[in-house]
């Protein structure tokens, strides 16, 4: 039995408290460990390399553990299962090449991969760096694997520990293990075969960028992101961990990406001893929940010091940003055939955008053979925007992939063309027969679109509406949108870019009468919600409409 499938035991026996996403993303790797996959393997061998080199070699340099051996627990042995043991048929290369670890303070991230600096350091020709904003945060876990060294006769016959830079001594060793801090003049041109970056809620983009490109010319590289959560909203932690929700849930794919994201599956449970384990895999070793309920008896006595509780022993961020669904209730994979519904009525709307956002025209149709909802969704970029997207080293694939798939569609250079918009609606009247009986919009920008098809036959007396964006207007409609697609009847083609959108909807209440409002979930622009809220927008329609709609008198 692997350390994976030992791991999930004992998580699915209740022996050991494991978050969600953890289960998750062990789960998925099952079929791979199993030999079912025709691309991936598991290797053994490599596998456990990292792990006998650390017990073998590496003795640790703090408090009471001075002088004693490493010893990885259950959880940090079946990550580097994941990690190194997870490799191509043919190459042999890591599937893994992007970790993103989110783990409490005080849960031994530093005496975990300070080993595996100096495993990669022992290896021949390889640049190894730990960084950081700072130089005093990237010399943490080069100290710790300086002190290792210290301690070991053995590694220091093939490594020597130099002026913060630890080197491979041997013949045409060449490999070089340095901290690193946020200096772009400093970064460029070099070419990190291994990344450790450090309290990644703290990073700027910048340093990310720099290391993570760096990449690009290695043949099998490793960069690893470990951190507690943070106070810093909509930087590169709360991006690269919203990506690797999304990944886990199936709304985007990234087979490249390994993600442990131990944190509270419930953030009410951070007064529930319990539960205390899903965001402390090392609780009860690297320290014990005796010192743990003493910090949380202290803050709740102090309430100033209970958020710095909350977001560094448990992991909940310093600002909420929770998308509102569940993965389980928008997640649909049926689909549909358009031509089903040649000649049918539909209800169309469409959101607008310039620049950094997505448009979105929907057409809903009523299914009265499954009495469900079919939509089918169109998006649309600029040129500008796509070029700055494709750049992107976390989505840019996706968005490639969304347009040769042809889920968005380039419109315009700087700014999206709304004549593209008419179009559409001119084609799928045209090739389809679809009789849009009403078709809504936000008036916000919209004046000239809406003459564009008035002047193309959609005649703003009979069909075009405005729905306006306020809680008066969108209330009701919200709440039969999330009541049917908890009930899985509205099939989208499981297109997902819609898929993602709904992925990013928070809500907000209005404050003149407490009605819900969809907003982005976070103040990261580069969550799109457009493919919601036309939809929503669809659903006014219905609400109006629904009698002469569906059929019902």
């Amino acid at each position: 039995m692997t350390y994976i499938e030992e791991y999930l035991d004992a998580a699915h026996s209740g022996r050991v408290d494991v978050p969600k996403y953890v289960i998750k993303q062990y789960e998925m790797l099952l079929p791979i460990i199993k030999g079912q996959d025709t691309r991936w393997m598991y290797d053994p061998a490599k596998a456990h390399k990292p792990i006998e080199f650390a017990e073998k070699f590496c003795k640790q340099s703090k408090d009471e553990w001075l002088g004693k051996p490493v010893r990885y627990l259950l959880w940090q042995k079946a990550a580097f299962e994941a990690i190194y043991g997870i490799v191509e048929r043919g190459s042999g290369y890591k599937k893994h090449q992007k970790v993103f670890i989110e783990v409490a303070k005080k849960n031994g991230k530093t005496t975990m991969f300070a080993p595996v600096a100096l495993y990669e350091t022992a290896k021949k020709g390889n640049e190894v760096y730990s960084a950081a904003n700072g130089l005093q945060q990237s010399r943490i876990i080069w100290t710790e694997a300086a002190n290792m060294l210290d301690q070991s006769p053995a590694l220091r016959k093939a490594l020597k520990k130099r002026q913060f830079a630890i080197k491979n001594i041997r013949p045409q060793g060449y490999s070089v293990f340095m901290p690193l801090a946020n200096q772009p003049d400093v970064l460029d041109g070099k070419l990190p075969k291994v990344v450790f970056l450090d309290e990644v809620h703290e990073l700027d983009q910048t340093l990310y960028d720099i290391l993570y490109n760096g990449q690009i010319a290695c043949a099998d590289p490793l960069f690893i992101m470990a951190s507690t959560n943070g106070y810093k909203r909509g930087g590169l932690f709360d991006t690269e961990r919203e990506n690797s929700v999304q990944i886990l849930d199936g709304a985007i794919k990234d087979e490249r990406k390994f993600s442990l994201l131990y944190e509270l599956d419930d953030p009410k449970d951070w007064l529930n001893e319990a539960h205390w384990g899903q965001a402390n895999p090392s609780l009860g070793y690297t320290f014990q929940i005796e010192k743990l309920r003493e910090i949380v008896q202290t803050a709740l006595a102090k309430p100033n010091d209970l958020n710095a509780v909350k977001v560094k022993h448990f992991n909940l961020g310093g600002v909420s940003e929770k998308a509102y669904f569940e993965f389980d209730t928008i997640n649909n994979e049926r689909k549909f055939d358009i031509e089903r519904f040649e000649g049918h009525d539909a209800i169309g709307a469409f959101d607008l955008s310039l620049t950094n956002d997505l448009t979105a025209f929907a057409t809903l149709f009523w299914d009265e053979e499954n009495k469900e909802f079919c939509v089918v969704v169109m998006f649309w970029i600029s040129q500008d925007f796509y070029e700055t997207a494709i750049k992107d080293p976390r989505m840019g694939n996706v968005w490639r992939m969304w347009v040769e798939q042809g889920y968005i569609r380039i419109a315009g250079i700087n700014s999206i063309d709304h004549t593209a918009i008419v179009d559409y609606a001119t084609e799928m009247v045209e090739k389809h027969k679809i009789f849009y009986r009403w078709i809504y919009y936000d008036p916000y920008s919209a004046r000239y679109l809406v003459t564009a098809m008035h002047n193309q036959g959609f005649r703003e007396d009979k069909c075009l509406i405005r729905c306006y964006q306020g809680s008066k207007t969108l209330s009701v409609p919200f709440q039969r949108v999330e009541a049917e697609l908890k009930a899985k009847k509205i099939n989208y083609n499981n297109n997902p870019v819609v898929k993602w959108c709904m992925t990013n909807v928070a809500i907000k209440e209005d404050p003149r009468n407490k009605n819900p409002l969809p907003e982005k979930a976070g103040k990261n622009n580069t969550r799109k919600i457009d493919g919601f809220a036309v939809i929503l927008d669809a659903f006014v329609g219905v609400c109006d409409h629904e009698p002469e709609f569906i059929g019902e008198e």
